[in-house]
């Protein structure tokens, strides 16, 4: 005789959507607005009608997946998570290395999603739909900043605890120098040059740009 089989219970439009943009996140990161929507329907598990179905049209469930992966990129509990990882046994110049290495993956990311999004505004509804939205994508990426930052002082202030007493500066400023190191490598403009590495940035923070003075001849 055979068993009854027990079909699932159907997943909740909104749950379907997070599922479908869970999927295809690392696609779109990858491929940006040149995804198709079989490559999408694909990397989701489902058919490309059901991708209609639950955002419209392809620009729609980008533009989705566009919002969510800034968002993860500006989390502020990932990024609290991550600075609570750094092994404070390390030396500080490793830790403020392992920190800077962490900002500029995080800003990689924001750069990322902001791009595609302002690439999308002019797919997406009349100027003045265009203008909303992205108003109301800058005031929740400012709110969250703001989380962003408390998290990122909260975190670096740890990373640097047991050399406080070391600090030649208020923590406070050798936070923003950190973050100066983490911003001005992707600040530029003119791409010429490459970034300067993290453990060499790390390196002149902790110890300066100057050595001892040569001693005067005589």
């Amino acid at each position: 005789m055979e068993k009854t089989r027990r079909r699932a219970a159907p997943m909740a439009p909104e749950d379907r959507k997070a599922a479908i943009i869970d999927s295809v996140l690392p696609l779109v990161a990858e491929r940006s607005l040149d995804v198709t929507s079989r490559e999408l329907a694909q990397a989701a598990g489902v058919a490309e009608g059901t991708l209609f179905r639950a955002f419209g049209d392809k620009t729609a469930l980008v533009g989705a997946v566009a919002v969510v992966g800034l968002g993860r990129a500006a989390n502020p509990e990932t990024i609290r998570a991550d600075l609570a990882a750094v092994d404070l046994s390390l030396p500080l110049e490793r830790r403020v290395e392992l920190v800077i290495e962490q900002g500029r993956a995080r800003a990689v990311e924001v750069v990322r999603w902001m791009t595609m999004l302002r690439r999308m505004a002019p797919l997406t509804g009349s100027a003045e739909d265009q203008h909303e939205r992205m108003l109301q994508y800058r005031d929740e990426f400012m709110a969250q900043q703001a989380r962003q930052r408390a998290a990122t002082v909260e975190g670096i202030t740890a990373v640097l605890a047991p050399d406080l007493h070391r600090l030649r500066v208020p923590v406070e400023v050798a936070i923003s120098l950190i973050e100066s190191a983490v911003t001005g490598a992707h600040a530029r403009f003119d791409h010429l040059l490459p970034a300067v590495p993290a453990n060499v940035v790390a390196d002149a923070l902790v110890n300066g740009l100057a050595g001892p003075a040569e001693p005067c001849s005589t």
